[in-house]
């Protein structure tokens, strides 16, 4: 399966300080949506699905205590689905195969004035580094490891066959979170049928 993401320019964007980023529910925890719906009230920050699917990346670029060098720590999120109505489902844009709309841990490492490269940006690929999104609470976690757990750069190149890159990358983080996908990618961005439901991001570690 592909793992590299249709919505390049939107990473790209997020990552130097460009793009659709609406206000949040508590903007001193540095938390940003990128291309994405109107923001809900809860949490350390929170986002509102759409009928569109909008809802590329929920990141942080701002708050050290989350960024720098990670390799060998564990990045952690936990997050709430409330509100999608009975009978809506989640959807995704440009979807090929049958993986259903997910949230997922990201990071990338672009240093000021850096030149894009795959090997900037890195999904986790292990099964509790992502859910299903659905009514419900969930915790998801990753290794940030490029042996010990899977990882898959913007090419879809795993991070065991390119370890000097990941670690390269790990070794300088400039930007955490959550990013929305489904079908072949991990970031084509997600909605609901009817535009109802909210994502309420409660924890974040790294």
């Amino acid at each position: 399966m592909k793992r590299f993401v249709v919505g390049l320019m939107v990473a790209a964007m997020a990552a130097i300080g460009f793009g659709g980023v609406g206000a949040l529910a508590d903007p001193s925890n540095n938390w940003q949506l990128a291309d994405g719906s109107a923001q809900g009230s809860a949490g350390i920050a929170s986002l509102d699905f759409s009928v569109p699917d909008k809802t590329h990346l929920l990141y942080n670029s701002k708050d050290p205590s989350l960024l720098g060098a990670l390799s060998g720590k564990t990045m952690t999120a936990t997050f709430t689905v409330s509100g999608v109505t009975d009978g809506a489902a989640f959807t995704s844009s440009g979807t090929c195969g049958s993986t259903p709309a997910t949230a997922r841990l990201f990071f990338e490492s672009i240093a000021p004035g850096a030149k894009f490269a795959y090997t900037n940006y890195w999904w986790a690929d292990a099964p509790t580094a992502s859910q299903v999104l659905a009514n419900g609470t969930a915790t998801i976690t990753a290794l940030v490891d490029p042996t010990a757990e899977p990882w898959s750069d913007w090419n879809g190149q795993p991070s065991s066959a390119n370890t000097d890159a990941f670690n390269a990358a790990a070794a300088n983080v400039t930007l955490v979170g959550l990013s929305f996908g489904g079908g072949c990618f991990f970031e084509n961005g997600v909605g609901t049928s009817d535009g109802s439901g909210t994502l309420t991001l409660n924890t974040f570690t790294s």
